[in-house]
């Protein structure tokens, strides 16, 4: 490694030196052979005072650097230590562009050497990371980081973690370097220079061994573990102890510190029952029963015993894997003979090797393209599934990632050669070997919905988050599509001159000689047409929508669209999609003749091109589903299923989404769809309204006769351990602006804050009434020192934003619809729960107002039906993310005192265990809430 590396760190008094912001301290580590040779800090003083969330971010403040020199005093020597070598920075365009902007007031040319981002680097090499911040990444490769956000701590890190890397990049295979390096150039950042560095030292060596790794088809892969025998004939011996104490003793054996939970013991004994009996059960277990152990310990009996698979279906992909990863292995220690447990998802999880070997071939200049093949280069060194939730991919990655995900219809040519390494193929495999398989509803509801299941029918099937699987059923049932989505698919398409699909096609045909009907130059103008016509009806569309909106000037807007309405508007509406529609079919015609054409012809087609035309096939089979989208959406709206259009306004761009959903999951899952399971049981923390499952057995079209129902109540001692305040202040939001309303909820979030000193979670029903709350909190003085974190604002998924907020001492979370349930953060990080609105659903939201007019209809009451019996629930829900274990305590604020002065208020209090409920005036809250917390 011949190159001489800085690596540089800047704390700044804000992001733009063009607007006169400042270093306030410069670090350099200097790297020579692998070696840290020299090290280099100063304090920078600034033209201007630091800011006081800069001094609260670095711990600089403005005593700190007074007496340091000012940046043209240092400049000299920052500009020798950066000569000739290579510049590496933690997001080096920051770091670069802010310090070429010194130097060159200060008289220096500047720095224009080539660079190295540690970020792009990470993301390469690490592409399996939770998060590329550097603390993340230092914590990950067990890198000392004691003073984040200090210029000399986070240079010194900085430089570990380049080190580490490196060695990273010369551990991969020759293959996977060369490859790397071909890619490397559509980067950011030079890092082809260290990568053939890198290669050239391989060169001068013996053949290197390959550990675990082996080459095929010129692509490294991690040699699959192969599978083990698990079972044996001594496992029928074991036979399942229904004796609560010896159960136990079972568990405190494995886990000495083990709670005695009567109710876990019972549900454990139930389910096992139900097994025997083929029977199906409905059972809500409360939180702190230990609900997954619950049903996983009599499912692994079972199976042991009568060779009998048992599914588990979870309702997100996350809790899908916290129970293959944490509550199974826990489980394994418990039961005395080994289980065989497996995970399986949809095909769009996995990677196809043999559509990646061909896209790998393929040039692209495309930042996000080239960064992810890199990224999966590195990623097939060391993976044995093929599981893209392993990757951590952007945006853009995300979506190259459709061109690579497994799915049916590739040539048997080209599969053929990859089988025996078909991640999907391997993970069915597993599957049927499992005792315990881990799915998820939507992956469930495919297969009982789809003609090719690939789940056994004869399985017993547990439903874990039940509470979920209606919509799940009713969310698959339908459709989303938005009008980027279009752009997309004709985009992957192209013109003749754009070089993609419909350019391929075209060379092909004149290659083989062959010719079709439609000239190239009649489905160029459809897809031109295509496109004006169709970014014109969604225009038309969003139009028609804020005519209709009730609240004007709003971010979100959801409209009903019924395809029988005959007003002007929907008329002008329907006549453009008839237009679209026609194009699209024109557009799709033209390129099957050529697709068939080269069919035909299909003996004669090499791989690369049997490889474009099978593409090229099924984007013209998603185009004709988006054809029957459209015109079920805008001509031909199907019975008892409702459509509607999302708009969103950002700015100047408006953005567009066509969705539909059946209004209920079809009559009786049980008889239509899970027929075929021996015996089910379905099981939440929250199933039951005062303690009858009614409401939610007609969501499923379920028969009282058909289950046996069981509650069982949470263990905690909800009395000692929580307090409800309703604030007598808080004015009523029918009778003043939304925005004088969010002022008053940011005001009794910031009291409770200073009470309970952050450690808050705050639950909205409204993405509007969050934005702006958040606005006001935001500016709010009295929370300077506290970090506030808002779901679609300050960024991040849903568990990346969780896992931010357990990390900081004074975290205020803002959450909506997703923070309701399955969100788990035990002991204090979470002490004070706020509920801003009770939890009803927008009575005019497209499906709701669906729903209410067909109960209407049936002569029933929609309000007390539906509409307070779902809030309900989602209001257990909420609360359930307060107390997660024994010892937490905590405060509910519920901001809407509906909870108090309605006739139907006690129906929320009702619904969850006995606790204190206490009014409080504003000036009493941060008060109230301290003593009850100390």
């Amino acid at each position: 490694m011949r190159q001489r590396f800085v690596v540089v760190d800047l704390e700044t008094t804000g992001n733009s030196p063009k607007k006169g912001d400042s270093i306030i301290q410069f670090a350099c580590t200097v790297i020579e052979n692998k070696r840290i040779v020299d090290e280099y800090s100063t304090y920078i003083k600034p033209e201007k005072s630091i800011p006081p969330f800069i001094v609260e971010l670095t711990g600089i403040s403005d005593d700190m650097v007074k007496d340091a020199p000012l940046f043209r005093e240092v400049a000299p020597k920052i500009n020798s230590l950066l000569a000739d070598a290579v510049f590496v920075a933690h997001n080096v365009l920051f770091d670069l562009s802010f310090l070429q902007e010194e130097l060159n007031q200060a008289g220096f040319e500047g720095f224009y050497g080539s660079t190295i981002d540690t970020v792009e680097l990470s993301k390469i090499l690490l592409p399996t990371s939770d998060s590329y911040k550097l603390s993340q990444l230092a914590q990950e490769e067990n890198i000392e980081h004691e003073r984040p956000h200090q210029a000399d701590s986070d240079a010194r890190v900085t430089a570990l973690l380049l080190l580490k890397l490196i060695n990273k990049l010369y551990d991969l295979p020759k293959v996977t370097l060369k490859q790397l390096y071909r890619l490397s150039f559509s980067l950011k950042s030079e890092i082809s220079e260290l990568i053939g560095d890198c290669i050239a030292d391989k060169e001068k060596k013996a053949l290197e061994p390959l550990h675990g790794i082996e080459i095929f088809r010129g692509l490294a892969l991690r040699i699959q573990d192969q599978p083990k025998t698990l079972k044996n004939e001594e496992d029928k011996l074991f036979e399942y102890e229904y004796d609560a104490e010896a159960k136990f003793q079972d568990l405190q054996h494995a886990f000495p510190h083990a709670e005695r939970r009567a109710g876990q013991l019972e549900m454990m004994n139930n389910i096992y029952d139900t097994f025997i009996q083929q029977k199906h059960s409905i059972i809500e277990a409360g939180t702190g029963i230990g609900k997954s152990l619950g049903y996983l310990l009599p499912s692994a009996y079972f199976s042991s015993k009568y060779k009998k698979q048992v599914i588990i279906s979870t309702y997100t992909l996350h809790l899908q894997e916290q129970l293959l990863k944490k509550e199974l292995p826990a489980l394994s220690k418990i039961v005395p003979f080994p289980i065989e447990a497996q995970m399986i998802k949809g095909t769009n999880n996995y990677l196809s090797l043999a559509k990646f070997e061909r896209v790998l071939r393929q040039k692209d200049d495309n930042y996000d393209t080239s960064l992810t093949k890199m990224q999966i280069l590195v990623w097939l060194t060391h993976t044995q599934t093929g599981d893209r939730d392993e990757l951590n991919l952007t945006s853009g990655g995300a979506s190259f990632w459709e061109k690579l995900q497994t799915s049916a219809g590739l040539p048997q040519k080209l599969q053929e050669p990859w089988d025996k390494r078909d991640f999907y193929k391997k993970a069915k495999e597993a599957a049927n070997r499992a005792d315990i398989l881990v799915t998820n509803h939507a992956y469930l509801i495919e297969n009982v919905t789809g003609e090719n299941p690939v789940l056994s029918r004869g399985a017993i099937l547990v439903l874990d988050e039940a509470h979920h699987f209606s919509k799940a059923f009713q969310t698959k049932l339908g459709f989303k599509i938005s009008y980027l989505t279009i752009r997309t698919m004709i985009n992957r398409l192209g013109t003749y001159n754009q070089k993609m699909v419909l350019y391929r096609l075209e060379k092909m045909m004149k290659e083989k000689n062959l010719e079709v009907p439609t000239g190239s130059k009649a489905i160029e103008n459809a897809i031109q047409d295509f496109l004006y016509e169709s970014e014109q009806l969604f225009y038309l569309l969003a139009k028609y929508g804020e005519k209709l909106a009730l609240s004007p000037g709003r971010q979100k807007l959801s409209i009903h669209y019924d395809s029988r309405g005959q007003s002007r508007d929907q008329n002008n509406i329907k006549m453009l999609a008839e237009r679209v529609i026609d194009y699209l079919r024109q557009i799709r015609e033209a390129a099957d003749e050529r697709v068939a054409s080269l069919m035909r012809n299909g003996d004669s087609l090499g791989k690369s091109h049997l490889y474009y035309v099978t593409e090229a096939a099924g984007l013209l089979d998603e185009l004709g589903e988006l054809q029957g989208y459209l015109r079920t959406f805008f001509l031909r709206n199907e019975k008892d299923t409702v459509y509607w259009a999302d708009i969103i306004k950002s700015g100047k761009n408006t953005a567009v989404t066509l969705l539909s959903q059946p209004l209920d999951a079809g009559g009786s899952i049980l008889e239509n769809y899970l027929g075929g399971f021996t015996s089910i049981v379905m099981t939440s923390a929250t199933l039951t309204i005062n303690g009858s499952f009614s409401f939610f057995m007609e969501q499923l079209g379920l028969k009282k006769e058909t289950f046996i129902t069981k509650s069982y109540p949470s263990p905690f001692n909800y009395m000692d351990a929580v307090k409800i305040m309703v604030p007598a202040s808080m004015p009523d939001i029918s009778i003043i602006p939304l925005s004088e309303y969010a002022r008053n909820v940011s005001e009794h979030i910031t009291a409770a804050a200073a009470g309970s000193k952050g450690r808050m979670m705050v639950l909205f029903t409204s993405r509007e009434l969050l934005r702006m709350t958040y606005e006001f909190l935001r500016e709010e003085q009295q929370l300077v020192d506290f970090t506030l974190l808002a779901q679609g604002i300050t960024g991040g998924s849903k568990w990346k934003l969780l896992k931010n907020f357990q990390g900081f001492n004074k975290g205020i979370l803002l959450g909506n619809a997703s923070f309701w349930d399955g969100v788990d953060v035990p002991g204090d990080k979470l002490s004070c729960l706020v509920i801003v609105r009770l939890p009803f659903s927008a009575p005019d939201e497209p499906v709701n107002a669906a729903r209410n007019r067909q109960l209407t209809a049936e002569g029933k009451n929609p309000f007390s039906q539906y509409s307070l019996p779902e809030a309900v629930l989602r209001f257990k829900q909420g609360f359930g993310r307060l107390i997660r274990a024994e010892n937490d305590k905590g405060v509910l604020l519920v901001l809407d005192k509906r909870i108090q002065n309605t006739s139907y208020g006690h129906a929320f209090l009702d619904a969850i265990p006995k606790v204190r409920v206490e009014t409080n005036p504003l000036s009493q809250l941060e008060e109230s809430v301290r003593k009850w917390l100390s």
